[in-house]
């Protein structure tokens, strides 16, 4: 009963639910910051925006755990990505897995990013897309991609843009479902050598678009203090950032004024 109960939540309210689905923002620090994710170039851009995969010349693992709007522990969202630096550019694998035995949404992306010159970057990903629902209705499954890319216009002001799933592709047999199209762009200033202020918009043919707004202040050496906000639905965001030994962690939360909390927690480890 539990299960079904579960399965028909999500089914219900599937529209409302896309944020939490394996396609969305990964990350601590990005949902900590209003949602704002194809910028700055890190780690987490193996998940946000490929073409930010150009910057990391370190081996480097990590993980995300995301819960939201107080829903189920069983409806969260973790994920897991590994990072290759090579010669000609760098490789990533990611895992996103979102729900439970019962229910589950899972993507398998191979990513990939290049420096082009000095100021230019791109990237793109394969993603493998499945989604399990029990009770003999089985699994269903669907291939598609996504690409991005960054442009550093000086030492204070970067620009980026991020395309996900553009031909909208279709997951199942019976009924078959068409995943949205989602298009992002997004800028950082470096006000100083400790702030970073950030804006993105997020707009894909299902809903409204969303405007998010962040920043980021290095308080003290290894620690950063992060907030922001965002529309659709209106939400602030707060969280902070840690550095150890190569290990970098990231806390942080939504906050929606009726439904109230949404922790996240993420960390990745550089291999210098």
């Amino acid at each position: 009963m539990r299960d079904l109960f579960v399965i028909l939540f999500i089914l219900i309210f599937h529209t409302s639910l896309q944020a939490a689905q394996p396609f969305q923002t990964i990350g601590a620090k990005a949902h900590s910051m209003g949602g704002v994710s194809l910028l700055p170039a890190d780690f987490w851009s193996v998940f946000n925006n490929q073409a930010g995969l150009a910057s990391q010349t370190n081996w480097a693992f990590g993980f995300a755990y995301a819960t939201d709007l107080n829903l189920s522990q069983e409806l969260s969202l973790k994920s897991g990505a590994f990072i290759l630096p090579t010669s000609s550019g760098s490789f990533g694998l990611t895992l996103n897995y979102y729900g439970y035995q019962a229910y589950n949404e899972q993507k398998i992306g191979l990513a990939y990013g290049k420096n082009l010159g000095e100021k230019i970057a791109v990237g793109i990903q394969l993603d493998y897309l499945s989604v399990f629902i029990g009770n003999d209705n089985g699994r269903a499954n669907a291939f598609t991609f996504e690409i991005g890319i960054l442009a550093k216009i000086n030492e204070s002001l970067t620009i980026a843009s991020h395309l996900y799933n553009p031909y909208m592709v279709k997951i199942g047999s019976v009924n078959p479902e068409s995943l949205p199209a989602i298009l992002k762009f997004a800028l950082a200033y470096n006000v100083d050598k400790d702030l970073l202020l950030l804006a993105e918009y997020e707009q894909n043919n299902l809903t409204r678009g969303i405007v998010k707004l962040g920043a980021e202040y290095h308080l003290i050496e290894h620690f950063f203090v992060r907030g922001g906000l965002s529309s659709n639905p209106n939400m602030l965001s707060f969280g902070l950032g840690f550095k150890v030994n190569g290990f970098n962690i990231d806390i942080g939360s939504n906050y929606h004024q009726t439904l109230g909390f949404s922790p996240k927690a993420s960390m990745y480890y550089d291999l210098k």
